[in-house]
């Protein structure tokens, strides 16, 4: 018998699962997730992949299980044809409803690692030792380059979501301004969480006053992760509201628990640390619907 409640997760939208098969192990396949989230009436999650697209995990999902939607994405690393507006013509054609900037071929995560920052892991683990170009949105004069304007414009005309994957605070900065400027509002700056030390308040007030969503992750808690204290995500929220902002896991590791399971620690969690119930469901369900498009 549960002595837990999954019904906080009806209508919920985790908007970044990690899913397998991949080149590395992970929690499960896309129809094992959408079982589990269909049993808690969760309404969609978006299916993540660092070197492929998930178009079609989402797809054969969606004819097996019928319930929660599963949302194909395509992130945009060597492997999928770096920053290629023509790889984001095809995904989006094909079914992709998120597209995201570089993860683990990023520039800047390759730039960190040589700090000894806990990207090196990722971006590392994921070349498999061959040469890897390092991916950024910015010239060598730090104009954004024209490749991810039109990245926007693609993402706008066709309704999608596009996020900034792993990419430094400027160029998501430049990225938010374009996106402003274009009137593109389904931009989402991914898991600032992760690094408060780059992506300090006033950065992630900026970004947010550009019109940007903001997604605040529980990964960053989990033991052998960050490990970071739940607290300092109540403290980014409480600065710059629930407006834009989107609670996610993060998951699909092997090292960490069901996806599902993780979504309903994460929300318990901020409960207990004074968020109201309307903020939960604004930032768990409304927001990322809005982002997607799905309303």
């Amino acid at each position: 018998m549960k002595l837990y409640d999954d019904s906080i997760l009806e209508g919920a939208i985790d908007i970044h699962i990690h899913c397998g098969p991949d080149y590395i192990p992970r929690y499960a396949d896309c129809i094992t997730l959408a079982e589990e989230a269909t049993a808690c009436g969760m309404r969609a999650f978006v299916a993540k992949s660092h070197l492929t697209s998930t178009v079609g995990m989402a797809e054969a999902a969606n004819r097996i299980v019928q319930g929660t939607q599963v949302i194909g994405s395509i992130t945009l690393n060597g492997p999928t044809g770096g920053i290629s507006p023509r790889s984001v013509i095809i995904a989006v054609k094909s079914g992709a409803r998120v597209v995201w900037f570089p993860t683990v071929d990023a520039k800047y995560g390759y730039e960190k690692a040589a700090e000894g920052h806990w990207m090196g892991h990722y971006v590392h683990s994921s070349s498999f030792g061959y040469p890897t170009e390092q991916l950024s949105v910015l010239d060598n004069k730090g104009n954004l380059k024209e490749e991810a304007r039109e990245i926007i414009r693609i993402c706008k005309k066709e309704g999608v979501a596009l996020c900034s994957g792993h990419i430094s605070p400027e160029e998501c900065l430049a990225l938010a301004k374009e996106s402003k400027e274009t009137g593109f509002k389904n931009f989402e700056i991914t898991h600032v969480n992760h690094w408060t030390e780059y992506f300090t308040i006033d950065i992630v007030k900026e970004l947010w006053e550009l019109g940007a969503y903001i997604s605040l992750s529980y990964g960053a808690c989990s033991p052998l992760h960050g490990r970071q204290n739940p607290q300092e995500i109540v403290d980014i929220i409480k600065q710059i509201g629930t407006e834009r902002v989107i609670l996610v896991t993060d998951y699909g590791q092997v090292l960490s628990p069901a996806p599902v399971q993780g979504l309903r620690v994460f929300y318990y969690a901020l409960k207990s640390l004074g968020v109201s119930v309307t903020d939960l469901d604004r930032m768990l369900k409304i927001n990322p619907a809005r982002l997607l498009n799905l309303d």
